[in-house]
């Protein structure tokens, strides 16, 4: 007779096994089925000794899992036949599926009756489950094919591998390795070496598995089924069946939770011992520190809270969620202790929890967290949240078993982190004493922390019991300092001089007039960066012919050369650019055109090896000023000559010097114009920095406090602290320890060129005093200066910079002769800019007068201008009487006009 287990005993293994839960409810809709389709009563039956194996397992098994789901597959087609009138055309098909359950059955069951070692090692085992999935994968698409069944679920569960684990990979290994299976099935030596390397324990019963016939066995399983088959009412296992999915969803009711460690949903019911796999450390780029493995390495009870007796992946990503951020935490008291030897802490903290983690709301339920140790995976540690109820809790064990230890992160005396309740004399809890210790102190520093356990409150001032200290003493004297040492070229900060303006060379009745100063490498995108320097302006071309005298200018091409100061020849820029201009381009009387240009320059050859971007200057120009010349031709091939000029201003790139700069050291490398700094800083008021080295290299008390130790502990008081190395520059820094006071008093700083430049040939050598620092009236002692052993670098000299600022090739000047122009036209160009100027405010002025009375006006202007003489005011009299014929719209031409005579009679 079949013998099911009792239906309570065997529950809590179903809700463990989803795969088994989800059998049982297919086994259940069969027996509703079998009433009215009796043939397929030996299913049911075959599927109740499934379930009465799987529920008795002790262990989960994934080549097991995996056959169920297959099965589960393959016979949830048959559950189509409660809609299928024709049914017995499929009783061919039905006798496949129970014949492929009664082999399942039979493998099932002959694996499960082997140990742990003999699953692994008999290379059969993983042989039989690939044939038996492909089987149920045969036969579940005749069930399809036969009940006309659209399949539109996923069916990878049918074409998916038999899962193989590490251990499956291990032992294959071992028995190709060690002779074969038919050595390991008759040699107990290397079994027993197999169950050492994977931890298991070796039985006496293990050599008898091993050494029989898997084949036999299912042989036997098969006749074992069919008794079974024949034996038992299909009734009764339908009752049993029946009894046993009411009590599955029985249990479906029951309140759900969610497992912290696992992630799952659970029932209380169903929990128990090994019912939760996880890992035991945070992940990290999808690998797990506690075993390496994807497959979860813990097995306990689900947990619907979260806590600190053994560690699991999401209690650190709950913990560091809290600790993770400023706004969670309102801290009452906290001790922390350095160890100066291994630079590890020992720490504890208690306070109240206001958020869950950081831009959370806050929480309105009062909290308290308490923290002892670090929270790492491999750490000891303590991290709880308690609320009134759950310190209340903690007060009643405390009074029935008198131990008001919280927690301890070793029992080791020379280093530890503790918390500790204490008591009133009632034995109600009234607070925490924190404490922490290192090896390289040698009190423990403790504080006491009143709190009220109704309110979650602190309930008084934490008073500090003790206090480690590193006894530092106060110098008898001022500490001096050698100055900076400065080796090498220093790059200048301010201009070489002023930028020139230069006149136009031409006949032509143009004037030129920049708009704005040139600018070199300013635009977003740079042509062949690195190599080349591009140079960039606008010019404002105005003809200044009058209208009269309708002398047109068309210009139809333009090139570019250009010289440092210094050199005697112009040369071939290396391309140019005139932005939209397109030649010709003509220029009426009066009026005037836009031209942008940009010249692109070649650097030299060890200019291009430094393959330097330059945004906003140019690096051909560090040391000799660029001059531009622009050469305009008319249709007549006459030329028009503008030279435009770039002196390099370094002011807007160079760092400066802060106030709070401790030390400010600088090297220059002038061929590329770079300046390499460090500095040494103050830290700012308020924080626990004492001093900034560098960019972010920040020294507290305690850094200080090790520091000074370690120059204790080795006799050295030159203590190098860090050094950075770029392809520029490279630094280093040393801190000096004087230890007669015990302390840092200086800091020395070495600045050369970096690892891009093989020849060494500037540096600088320079010495920060450190703060004094130190709590309390201190002690005071003789000072003593470190042993310093670092010397200032042998240099390699420096070539000469060879700088030029100004030059006479471009001052010559061209006078444009009356021939060129008009009378008025060539007055104005033997002046200054600022005529040019006063000759545009006519040009705009005329701009709207008629031709005729503007022509009739201008004749009169050029015979008072020819008389022109020492009495400019008479002059101007005589011209505004004639002009005033003109009407009203030649007031503004008037008003120019006398600016013009004014700065002609200077």
């Amino acid at each position: 007779m079949l013998e099911g287990s009792q239906t309570q005993d065997i529950i809590s293994n179903i809700e463990k096994n989803p795969a088994l839960n989800h059998l049982i409810q297919l086994a259940d809709k069969l027996v509703d089925i079998g009433k009215s389709v009796p043939f397929i009563a030996p299913a049911f039956i075959i599927l109740k000794i499934i379930i009465d194996i799987e529920q008795k397992a002790r262990d989960a098994d994934a080549k097991c899992e995996d056959l169920l789901e297959r099965i589960n597959f393959m016979v949830s087609n048959i559950t189509v036949l409660e809609k299928v009138e024709a049914i017995d055309p499929l009783k061919v098909v039905i006798e496949k599926t129970i014949s492929t359950l009664k082999s399942a059955a039979s493998l099932i069951q002959a694996y499960r009756k082997q140990g742990a070692i003999a699953r692994r090692l008999n290379m059969s085992n993983s042989q039989n489950f690939v044939q038996m999935a492909q089987k149920i994968m045969a036969c579940s698409q005749d069930l399809m094919l036969s009940l006309q069944i659209q399949q539109t679920g996923d069916l990878s569960v049918l074409s998916r591998s038999v899962p193989v684990d590490n251990q499956d990979k291990e032992a294959e290994i071992f028995v190709s390795t060690h002779g074969g299976q038919s050595v390991i099935n008759c040699n107990p030596e290397l079994v027993e070496k197999f169950a050492e390397k994977m931890q298991l324990t070796m039985s006496d019963q293990v050599m008898d598995q091993m050494q029989l016939n898997v084949g036999d066995i299912l042989e036997e399983n098969q006749s074992r089924i069919e008794t079974l088959l024949k034996e038992n009412s299909s009734n009764a296992i339908a009752d049993t069946i029946k009894a046993l999915a009411a009590e599955v969803r029985e249990r479906e009711a029951e309140q759900r939770l969610t497992c912290l460690q696992c992630g799952k949903e659970y029932r209380e019911a169903a929990n128990g011992a090994g019912a939760c796999s996880f890992h035991r450390s945070p992940e990290i780029k999808g690998t797990f520190t506690c075993c390496g493995q994807k497959s979860p390495c813990a097995f306990s009870n689900h947990r619907s809270v979260h806590h600190c007796e053994y560690p699991y992946t999401s209690f650190f990503d709950y913990a560091y969620g809290i600790i993770g951020y400023g706004s969670t935490i309102d801290k009452w008291a906290e001790v922390l202790e350095t160890d100066m030897a291994t630079n590890i802490d020992q720490y504890a903290s208690v306070g109240k929890l206001i958020r869950w983690t950081g831009y959370h709301e806050e929480i309105t339920q009062p909290l308290m967290i308490i923290r002892i140790g670090r929270v790492n995976f491999g750490s000891s540690y303590y991290f709880q949240v308690l609320d009134v109820d759950a310190i209340k809790s903690v007060n009643a064990i405390v009074r029935q078993t008198g131990k008001t230890l919280i927690f301890r992160t070793v029992q080791d005396e020379s280093e530890y982190s503790m918390g500790e309740w204490t008591l009133d004399d009632a034995g109600v809890i009234n607070g925490v004493v924190l404490s922490s210790k290192v090896a390289t102190s040698d009190t423990a520093t403790v504080k006491t922390v009143p709190i009220n356990i109704e309110t979650v409150s602190l309930s008084g001032e934490v008073q500090t019991l003790s206090q480690s200290r590193f006894r530092v003493y106060k110098p008898a004297e001022p500490y001096t300092f050698p100055g900076i040492r400065h080796v090498g070229h220093i790059a200048r900060d301010t201009p070489l001089r002023e930028q020139r303006e230069f006149k136009a060379r031409t006949k032509l009745p143009l004037i030129v007039i920049p708009q704005g100063k040139m600018q070199a490498n300013s635009g977003p995108f740079m042509r062949g960066v690195g190599e080349n320097d591009q140079f960039e302006g606008t010019l404002r071309i105005f003809n200044k012919a009058l209208p009269s005298s309708e002398a047109y200018v068309t210009l139809v091409s333009c090139t570019a050369h250009y010289r440092l100061v210094g050199d005697k020849e112009y040369k071939d820029v290396r391309s140019l650019s005139l932005g939209n201009t397109k030649f010709p381009v003509s220029i009426a009387p009066t009026q005037s055109v836009d031209i942008s240009f940009g010249a692109y320059i070649h650097r030299n050859a060890v200019q291009v090896a430094l393959d330097e971007v330059c945004r906003g200057w140019a690096m051909i120009a560090l040391h000799h000023p660029v001059r531009i010349r622009l050469t305009f031709k008319d249709i007549e091939d006459q030329e028009f000559v503008f030279v435009q000029e770039y002196v390099h201003d370094p002011r807007d790139y160079l760092v400066a010097k802060a106030s709070n700069d401790i030390l400010f050291l600088q090297i220059h490398d002038v061929f590329s114009a770079h300046r390499s700094v460090m500095r040494i800083k103050k830290g700012d008021e308020g924080s626990d920095t004492i001093i900034n080295i560098g960019e972010d290299r920040k020294l507290s008390v305690e850094d200080l406090n090790l520091i000074v130790y370690e120059a204790e502990q080795t006799g050295v008081t030159e203590v190098h602290l860090r050094d950075r190395d770029s392809d520029l520059f490279k630094w280093d820094a040393w801190a000096l320890v004087d230890l007669s006071c015990r302390r840092v008093y200086g800091f020395k700083v070495l600045l050369m060129q970096g690892s891009s430049r093989s020849k060494k040939t500037t540096a600088a050598l320079g010495y920060a005093p450190c703060p004094i620092y130190g709590e309390g009236n201190l002690e005071e002692r003789p000072i003593r200066y470190a042993d310093e052993k670092l010397l200032f670098p042998e240099l390699e000299p420096e070539e000469v910079l060879n700088v030029v600022s100004d030059d006479d090739v471009d001052d010559d000047r061209v006078v444009v002769t009356a021939q060129a122009a008009d009378p008025i036209i060539a007055i104005a160009t033997a002046a200054s800019s600022s005529v040019a100027a006063a000759i545009s405010e006519v040009s705009k002025a005329t701009n709207s007068l008629d031709a005729a009375v503007f022509s009739s006006g201008v004749a009169t202007l050029e015979k008072k201008l020819e008389s022109l003489g020492a009495d400019v005011t008479s002059g101007m009299a005589t011209l505004e009487k004639q002009l005033g014929s003109l009407g009203a719209d030649v007031t503004r031409m008037a008003t120019a006009l006398e600016k013009l005579v004014d700065l002609l009679s200077h």
